[in-house]
């Protein structure tokens, strides 16, 4: 139960970066959230809450960070736990991004099914969103708003 989604952007990968990691902001690309918020800053081991559009608040933690390249955060649930990891690279003279999401344990199908059906497309809006915030902030010609790769399992 795995889903990655992959863009080219001519954004800068800073820019990619500094979107990911505002928390408090999470929820003006990420259609899935109405809040999120951050006890600290943005570093391994910093704790949050997530407050979904449908279903309750889920605290979370920064579980690695390697600035400007990487990081994943997790959120426990009963007897599963969600990974969300993010990624920076390069293509052609492009930042690429990538987002994956992926659910652990003993009732990782039952929370996969809760929310995996939308995963996917939820996942793509927010990639796109992603992607317009960081150029918006930039002169550049747009990049092709089709993904490199995605894939679900």
């Amino acid at each position: 139960m795995h889903i990655t989604h992959t863009m080219l952007t001519t954004a800068s990968p800073e820019k990619i970066w500094k979107i990911w990691t505002d928390v408090k902001n999470w929820k003006q690309w990420d259609v899935m959230l109405r809040e999120a918020l951050l006890k600290g800053s943005f570093q391994k081991n910093v704790h949050g809450v997530l407050i979904p559009e449908k279903g309750p608040k889920a605290g979370f933690t920064v579980t690695s960070c390697d600035p400007n390249f990487s990081y994943t955060v997790t959120t426990k649930l009963p007897l599963a736990q969600i990974h969300i990891h993010r990624f920076l690279g390069y293509h052609n003279m492009k930042t690429t991004f990538t987002h994956e999401i992926w659910v652990e344990g003993p009732l990782s199908w039952m929370w996969w099914k809760l929310f995996g059906r939308n995963a996917s497309s939820d996942l793509s809006q927010a990639m796109k969103n992603v992607k317009q915030l960081a150029e918006a902030e930039t002169s550049s010609p747009l990049a092709t708003d089709h993904p490199l790769l995605t894939v679900q399992h």
